[in-house]
């Protein structure tokens, strides 16, 4: 029996139904799921069906290259402020180089958790051949100004940034393969999926990166041990920890969303750029995990 197109299609929306369900069935159970990844022979197989050849960057906040630049960044180059290329600069290259552009009507995360303190209305975005078959009651494919307006609105109520290859969007929606689907997500701190990080196999958590180039660093002697950043639960990775009187970061989980640096009063926290190269080389990163031209 040979299916039609419309059969064919009827079916992946109930694959994708039924798989969205079960997100949303299990979100609040996702750091206990998370934990079974260390267990070696879980984890490897865990990795292999959802994370396999992924690589998303967090991009940092940019009202902190905005508003802080000339306090709290660290350039390295004799570069001023309003000269400085923002992270959505890797965003724009490609929502302007892609062939399709699907973007989601809701946050998957948000409404699963029923966040109340940020709009569940600002979705990710997918590029790529990917976005082309991604299920049209979950969203519509758009142009390239609307979907750069709506990344900027999600950044304008204080949601960062991830872009990458994330093959468990190409698993629940059923749109091929992952190096088909470029993923662009606008995270709240409270119900990201990656707040499992810290819960996560090593293999596994690393293939969320910061930005190349990039590292937040504490401002030896401007900590005064207050413990703001903690005690907000700012960092969703759980990478700061108060140790002696001072904030410590740590490094391997430290992801450079840069939200410890906007929140601190003392400027004790610093997001240093050590590569001015860093946009270029986000770029090829992603270039070399996901064709997003749809060609």
């Amino acid at each position: 029996m040979i299916m039609g197109h419309d059969d064919i299609v009827s079916r992946m929306s109930l694959r994708t139904d039924i798989a969205l369900r079960l997100v949303r069935g299990s979100f609040d159970k996702r750091f206990r799921y998370a934990r079974l990844t260390r267990i070696p022979v879980v984890g490897k197989a865990m990795g292999h069906v959802f994370f396999g050849g992924d690589n998303m960057i967090v991009l940092p906040k940019e009202d902190v290259f905005i508003h802080k630049a000339s306090r709290t960044i660290d350039l390295n180059i004799p570069v001023l402020p309003e000269n400085i290329v923002l992270p959505s600069h890797v965003i724009d290259h490609f929502i302007d180089r892609s062939e399709y552009i699907f973007l989601m009507d809701k946050c998957i995360c948000r409404d699963s958790n029923h966040c109340h303190h940020y709009p569940t209305d600002i979705g990710c975005i997918f590029l790529g051949r990917g976005a082309n078959r991604m299920p049209r009651d979950r969203g519509r494919l758009v142009g390239k100004e609307e979907a750069k307006e709506h990344m900027r609105k999600g950044r304008e109520v204080g949601l960062v940034n991830l872009i990458g290859r994330d093959k468990i969007d190409s698993v629940v929606f059923a749109t091929g393969h992952s190096s088909e689907l470029l993923s662009i997500c606008s995270c709240c701190p409270c119900c990201c999926l990656w707040k499992m990080v810290p819960d996560l196999s090593p293999a596994i958590s690393n293939t969320l990166t910061r930005m190349p180039g990039l590292e937040v660093q504490v401002v030896e002697g401007r900590c005064i041990g207050c413990g703001l950043c903690i005690e907000r639960s700012i960092c969703y990775v759980q990478a700061m920890s108060l140790i002696d009187g001072k904030i410590r970061i740590d490094d391997a989980l430290c992801k450079g969303c840069a939200r410890c640096v906007e929140f601190c009063r003392q400027d004790a926290i610093r997001l240093e750029i050590k590569d001015p190269r860093f946009i270029e080389e986000s770029i090829k990163r992603i270039e070399s995990l996901v064709d997003t031209t749809g060609r």
